[in-house]
């Protein structure tokens, strides 16, 4: 799926259950955390537009790295050295690294007509325990598309309740014109 689906899922898991700011940028940050792991495209593309020999490092390595426990366990490793320590919080980062590969496992077929994504999660280390679906949708899916919508209108409705967004993640002050910007649109909603 794409990564700002990711994003959107992993602050809908925060915003409802985690306790404070903080914590809803763990959780939030951590459901887009496994697709680092396809930055290879970038190395590819800069190696096509500067005519450098052909590199295959998205294909290699996204799906691979990051996609399993070995990238969940990094993943709480660098939210406990940042100072996640509550055992609910834990629970949750776990829970939005794991939603990502759900999701993925459901919604991230290749480009490539017949090509699905596995998760391989026992990777790097190994390929066995490798899970896959068949009816795995597209990324440009009608399924995937109608989840992002959905989930981009759950936010901005829950920033006119809660009184908080995902801009808040990011900036307080931004996020408190967004919030006042959307009351002020949709002040039924309010409460």
């Amino acid at each position: 799926m794409s990564p700002i689906t990711h994003f959107l899922a992993g602050w809908a898991l925060a915003e409802r259950f985690a306790a404070d700011r903080r914590s809803r940028l763990f959780v939030t940050l951590v459901g887009v955390v496994p697709d680092l792991d396809g930055l290879g495209v970038v190395i590819d593309s800069a190696n096509r537009v500067l005519g450098r020999p052909e590199s295959d490092w998205f294909s290699t390595v996204h799906h691979f790295l990051l996609h399993g426990l070995f990238g969940a366990l990094l993943a709480l490793g660098v939210c406990v050295a940042f100072g996640a320590r509550r055992w609910s919080l834990l629970f949750l980062i776990l829970l939005s690294y794991h939603l990502h590969l759900l999701c993925d496992l459901v919604g991230s077929r290749g480009p490539i007509p017949g090509e699905i994504w596995p998760i391989q999660y026992w990777a790097p280390f190994t390929r066995a325990g490798t899970i896959s679906w068949s009816g795995q949708w597209a990324l440009n899916a009608w399924p995937n598309i109608v989840l992002t919508i959905v989930l981009l209108v759950w936010a901005l409705a829950r920033a006119v309740r809660r009184g908080f967004s995902p801009v808040s993640l990011f900036s307080p002050t931004a996020d408190a014109i967004v919030v006042a910007t959307l009351r002020q649109r949709w002040h039924r909603f309010d409460g």
